[in-house]
């Protein structure tokens, strides 16, 4: 699977369901992730953790991301993976939150390259040819960082691809994202697929990743979040002529297509889940109601958004 030119939406827990990724990729999202989902959990509670792993043939190409830190796990967790039909699986070894990382994994696995490379090479083996990606970050603190060699490690237990988001463990997700280091990670492997990640936040900034790091692909996260156009409107930034004088189109649609989209996304997590996938829906509605007058007073009202039909007369009422 060829990585390179691609937007990609980041897997982020609890939001990149089937219904959030059918419709970013429907908006120009190139390949999509579901959530991670626990080794340990897919072969101990196969069916608890299928809900993470649902999908649509629509979707693809899809990838599955595991968390783990014991490589036989992760191994039969990437053949299960192959087996549910998917285009690849991902290993997370970046996500800093506590109830990951006191486990040892996530951003944990940082600070033991030879491990990182040990797991990958259980999911290479165990996946049977799926290919195998991994998502770090650079480092486990803030003045360790261990970046270059697990992509070392990683790169050579077979992984077909590193995703860097340059901050560390440490700092979760303050401060900013240090480009630098998906450069210096893509001179250091100048023939291996580099995927940038953080701080993508304008249509124009997964342009700039591009030019500045030199990365293959850009790995797009929260600036998704009530904005699956998003990935139209970078896409319309990478392919515009150089020096182009001519306005680029906006990159909100209009608002006819906006609610158009909300509502179906609605409609859908309902018909998944029933009242429980509207109330999923009310983080939704905030984020899609960023930037619009009225925003805050209209959050405040989502608490009673328990219906399909409060659901639908917020949405026409607002949108």
């Amino acid at each position: 699977m060829d990585f390179r030119g691609k937007l990609i939406l980041a897997p982020m827990a609890g939001i990149t369901d089937t219904t959030f990724r059918l419709l970013c990729r429907e908006n120009g999202a190139d390949v999509v992730m579901t959530e991670m989902a626990s080794a340990k959990g897919l072969l101990m509670q196969p069916e608890r953790s299928r809900r993470f792993l649902e999908y649509r043939e629509a979707e693809r190409p899809i990838g599955a991301q595991l968390f783990g830190a014991v490589p036989g796990e992760i191994g039969e967790a990437a053949g299960r993976i192959r087996e549910f039909g998917f285009d690849f699986v991902d290993i997370n070894m970046g996500c800093p939150v506590r109830k990951v990382t006191s486990g040892g994994s996530g951003a944990a696995i940082l600070s033991d390259p030879a491990l990182a490379g040990k797991l990958v090479a259980a999911a290479v083996r165990g996946g049977g040819g799926i290919p195998v990606t991994v998502k770090i970050r650079s480092g486990a603190g803030n003045e360790s960082e261990t970046y270059l060699e697990v992509a070392q490690a990683v790169f050579g237990a077979g992984a077909a691809a590193v995703t860097l988001h340059p901050r560390t463990r440490r700092q979760m997700f303050s401060g900013l994202a240090d480009w630098s280091r998906i450069a210096a990670l893509k001179r250091e492997f100048p023939d291996r697929v580099i995927i940038g990640n953080g701080d993508v936040r304008l249509p124009g900034d997964a342009f700039r990743m591009i030019a500045e790091t030199g990365c293959d692909a850009v790995m797009i996260g929260r600036a998704a979040l009530g904005n699956p156009w998003i990935f139209q409107a970078m896409r319309r930034q990478l392919l515009a002529p150089a020096g182009a004088e001519t306005p680029l189109p906006p990159d909100a649609p209009p608002s006819g297509e906006r609610r158009a989209l909300i509502l179906r996304h609605g409609e859908e997590m309902h018909m998944r889940l029933g009242d429980a996938g509207t109330r999923e829906m009310r983080k939704h509605l905030a984020w899609y109601s960023r930037g619009i007058p009225g925003a805050a007073a209209f959050r405040g009202e989502l608490v009673r958004v328990g219906t399909l039909d409060g659901f639908r007369a917020a949405v026409g009422r607002f949108f």
